[in-house]
């Protein structure tokens, strides 16, 4: 068994694939294109990028003499998934994905379970589906989508406590999601269900995924650090690496049959901790940008190939009324919604009432606002479309897969209806719900730059006795005034400027500022260590710091 790609090799892949690769250079560089424009209109009418790339890519559809391109699903799987959860997991905070492991969980196994079940019933009762078929449909709409999800609270100011817990839960709810669709396929096309087999099985699947993530993380970075103490790299070479890590741990996980989601995830936290210790500064800076680029160019690319899909899915469903398909999708998109909805608002109340100590720790009590938006930030997204693609067209003894076309129309009106008419709410539920933080989030970064800055004046300090010039206390009077602005004012812009043309000097400056850069650094990592601050303020301190130190070795 080869996780859940064995059930996507079949004739009707090859068929797909083969589909794929008539898009010729126009069809690509259109796409690429588009995103750069929707990316502007997006700026422009101040919307999540997600929902505009969708909109665009349905619009692209239906313009007369575009191909009808059908997604082939290995291209989700294997190409696109990988680096986006490994890249979600390196930017997702450690501290607080363990702080809310519970919600977290409880979303991600729990809810998916729930909704797995609900939505079944419901399609046996409204569409006529067999339950065996209903399982399928909710073990297909039952995981949230990590990209949907990530992009959108990002922008509509959501409380990065609801992020950490529906990043956490995005992370992990897809391995939970695939492993019921594995089974509730195999019941379809066999007729037989173990649940005991079924809870086995996740359970290797999931062990097994986070192991080979956590190796192949652990891999990457000594390999990384060998290579640069024997100086056999260089900077392009490290992030090249880093490129290469997540399809590594998502193939291996999947060779194995375990899980290739949490071995991303997995994988891409154990980078995240590692990398301040890993990679040279020029090179964390290099990576930024090519992550960023490389997120921005395949998310755009995601959305705008599933709204291509609409075109290709009402062709398929000529034979239904209308009226009827609209009926079934509003059904199931409904439960959905519910269900999630229920589940955060019921269950926070719960948890309040008998996990006391666990919610303090936590936070607090979830407001009944707060566990709202948590519900309606369920977006479903591509993942749910690719595996609802990798359906087989037939059953064991033959016969055609049963309503695999009208699960597939239902799959992307859920995603349809949950994206637009959940994302384009959102923001609006939390400025009229007057969801936010506390405090405006940016205490522990000035705190933190408060304190290597400090960390820079003592080094000054210390590195008084070895001044034999006047040139030295001028230059570290300069310094001293910048860093006492800097914890003045909670700001780490650091020029890294000389004023003097003598070459000495200018050696004599760049000695100090780096001994500096090395105590920012240290007093950082040290509150990283200790917990004094969070994953994100290291990595916004560290991005300050490297950049300072690039201009200073520019000059």
């Amino acid at each position: 068994m080869h996780g859940h790609l064995d059930v996507l090799r079949s004739p009707e892949t090859a068929r797909k694939l083969a589909v794929m690769s008539e898009m010729n250079e126009l069809h690509i560089f259109l796409v690429l294109a588009l995103i750069v424009a929707l990316a502007v209109v997006a700026k422009w009418t101040r919307q999540p990028y997600p929902i505009v790339f969708l909109l665009g890519g349905i619009a692209l559809a239906f313009i007369p003499g575009m191909p009808v391109i059908r997604l082939a699903p290995e291209l989700v799987f294997l190409v696109f998934l990988p680096p986006l959860i490994f890249g979600d997991a390196y930017v997702t905070d450690w501290r607080q994905f363990v702080r809310y492991i519970e919600p977290i969980t409880l979303l991600a196994t729990g809810l998916v379970v729930v909704t797995s079940v609900s939505v079944a019933f419901v399609a046996h009762w409204v569409i006529g589906l067999p339950l065996d078929v209903g399982f399928v449909l909710g073990a297909i709409l039952s995981p949230t989508d990590t990209v949907a999800t990530d992009a959108i609270a990002e922008e509509t100011g959501m409380p990065r406590r609801l992020q950490s817990i529906l990043g956490g839960e995005s992370l992990i709810n897809d391995a939970t999601g695939l492993v019921l669709y594995k089974f509730a396929v195999a019941s379809v096309m066999i007729g037989t269900f173990s649940l005991g087999s079924a809870v086995a099985q996740f359970a290797y699947v999931a062990v097994a995924g986070l192991a080979v993530g956590i190796g192949g993380g652990m891999l990457a970075y000594r390999l990384t650090r060998f290579l640069y103490e024997r100086e056999l790299t260089d900077d392009v070479i490290a992030v090249t690496i880093s490129l290469i890590t997540p399809f590594l741990v998502y193939l291996a996980a999947d060779r194995i049959g375990a899980s290739g989601v949490l071995a991303a995830a997995a994988g891409g936290m154990v980078m995240s901790r590692k990398g301040g210790g890993m990679y040279t500064p020029e090179a964390r800076l290099v990576g930024y940008s090519v992550w960023n680029t490389m997120f921005f160019v395949f998310n755009g690319a995601l959305f705008i190939l599933l709204g291509l899909q609409l075109r290709a899915i009402f062709a398929e469903l000529a034979i239904f009324p209308a009226a009827t398909l609209a009926q079934y999708a509003l059904a199931i998109a409904a439960t959905v919604i519910f269900v999630r909805l229920a589940w955060t608002i019921i269950g926070s109340r719960i948890r309040a009432l008998f996990r006391v100590g666990l919610t303090a720790r936590e936070g607090g009590v979830t407001p009944i606002s707060w566990a709202f938006i948590s519900g309606w930030a369920g977006m479903r997204g591509i993942v749910s479309l690719a595996a609802a693609l990798s359906l087989p067209n037939t059953v064991a003894a033959g016969a055609p897969f049963p309503a695999r076309d009208l699960i597939l129309f239902v799959t992307f009106a859920v995603i349809l209806v949950t994206l637009l008419g959940q994302g384009l709410t959102l923001p609006w539920f939390i400025r009229w719900l007057r969801v936010a933080d506390a405090d405006t989030g940016n205490r522990p970064q000035a705190m933190a730059r408060v304190r290597v800055a400090e960390a820079a004046l003592s080094r000054l300090v210390e590195l008084e006795p070895t001044f034999h010039s006047t040139t030295h206390w001028e230059i570290a009077g300069r310094l001293r005034a910048r860093y006492e602005e800097q914890a003045v004012h909670f700001t780490a812009h650091l020029d890294g400027s000389l004023l003097a043309s003598d070459v000495a000097q200018h050696d004599l400056e760049r000695q100090l500022v780096r001994a500096t850069i090395d105590a920012e650094r240290a007093a950082l990592a040290d509150m990283r260590h200790s917990g004094e601050i969070g994953d994100e303020v290291f990595r916004n301190m560290q991005y300050d710091i490297d950049l300072a130190e690039s201009r200073l070795l520019a000059d």
